[in-house]
């Protein structure tokens, strides 16, 4: 084990497309899909232990969930945003944090809120990716083999084969359409993007400073105030002016120095939405998935969950019924990516206590 990773965990997110359930009080990472009780972010942090060599991990977050995620990931060293970025922002500041103490820092960069069925692959495919980034000065991200055509997930083609079962990156796919995701699942030369990023500390911030050097300055004012009582006031002042983007769209779409590490598929979800969340559970003769105290009649292919009253559905085909204490979901499967819109639209009507 390499002694100089570090864990660091991205969980400022709200999981906008997983309302009614996920609110801005208590988001997705919060929350179970299992029966054990252990939330996303608890599953994430514990999975990957054997990586926090030097330190606990580290945990991007918003000031607002301090708390909760010291009661869900105890001892966990927080770096709270005063307002949200993106990831692009959120990386670079948990770079600048690490080198502060480790000059030859590598971070292992996780979303708070996805699953792994099969963690013992995933230890092997993060091992292999730290050696390759060790090695080189390369971004490295995991990539995982498609098991189907999704449209919901970001794709990459692989190039030229590296060691550690590692690939240069041809070019990264936004979210495709059904066909184009049916081209890429046969061709056997893509990988769903998993969002899960390692390399070295350096690394990542000279090549913000290269392709963004204006979130690189922002960063570096960051990076003088860190260990000094100005810290707070100067992290309040910086942060929010840094351009809101992922790192996916800023930073790894246009550098040239990146990789790929294929595994085999180790059970990965991004629980990106109600329908990625459906997959974790047994499904009825009909594909319907029940969860609570619901009844399904003459249906097919349906999701509903309630968490407290009674929810029958008749008649139905391909829907999304989604009952909380104070709020109802109703779509259809294949709008599910857009349940985003709700919580926007609720915002603008001034409805906050719904968001």
């Amino acid at each position: 084990m390499n002694r100089n990773t570090h864990v660091v965990i991205l969980a400022g997110g709200q999981g906008t497309r997983f309302w009614p359930i996920s609110r801005q009080s208590r988001p997705k990472q919060f929350l179970s899909i299992s029966d054990s009780g252990e939330s996303l972010i608890a599953c994430t942090a514990r999975r990957v232990k054997s990586f926090c060599v030097k330190s606990q991990p580290w945990v991007v977050t918003n000031s607002m969930y301090k708390d909760l995620i010291l009661e869900h990931v105890p001892g966990a060293r927080l770096i709270c945003e005063p307002t949200g970025r993106n990831t692009a922002p959120s990386i670079g500041l948990a770079a600048v944090h690490l080198l502060a103490e480790d000059p030859d820092a590598i971070m292992i960069v996780l979303p708070a809120d996805h699953s792994v069925a099969d963690e013992a692959k995933l230890v092997t495919t993060l091992n292999n990716a730290v050696a390759l980034a060790d090695a080189e000065d390369l971004l490295v991200t995991i990539g995982v083999e498609p098991t189907y055509a999704n449209t919901g997930y970001g794709y990459i083609r692989r190039g030229a084969r590296l060691a550690h079962s590692g690939f240069t990156v041809n070019r990264f796919f936004e979210k495709p359409n059904l066909e184009r995701a049916q081209q890429y699942f046969e061709s056997g030369n893509f990988y769903w993007n998993s969002g899960m990023f390692i390399w070295r500390a350096a690394t990542i911030l000279a090549t913000i400073r290269d392709e963004m050097p204006e979130l690189h300055l922002g960063l570096m004012k960051i990076a003088e105030s860190i260990g000094t009582p100005n810290h707070d006031a100067v992290l309040a002042e910086i942060f929010p002016t840094l351009e809101n983007i992922s790192i996916d769209f800023g930073i790894l779409e246009h550098a040239r120095n990146c990789a790929v590490v294929a595994s085999e598929s180790f059970g990965w979800n991004d629980i990106g939405s109600w329908d990625a969340w459906a997959q974790h559970f047994e499904k009825d003769a009909d594909g319907n998935l029940q969860h609570g105290d619901t009844l399904i009649i003459d249906s097919v292919n349906c999701v509903v969950n309630s968490e407290k009253r009674f929810t029958a559905v008749l008649g139905a085909e391909d829907l999304v019924v989604i009952d909380s204490p104070d709020a109802l979901l109703v779509c259809p499967r294949s709008r599910v990516q857009d349940v985003r819109a709700i919580v926007e639209e609720l915002k603008r009507r001034g409805r906050t206590q719904l968001v």
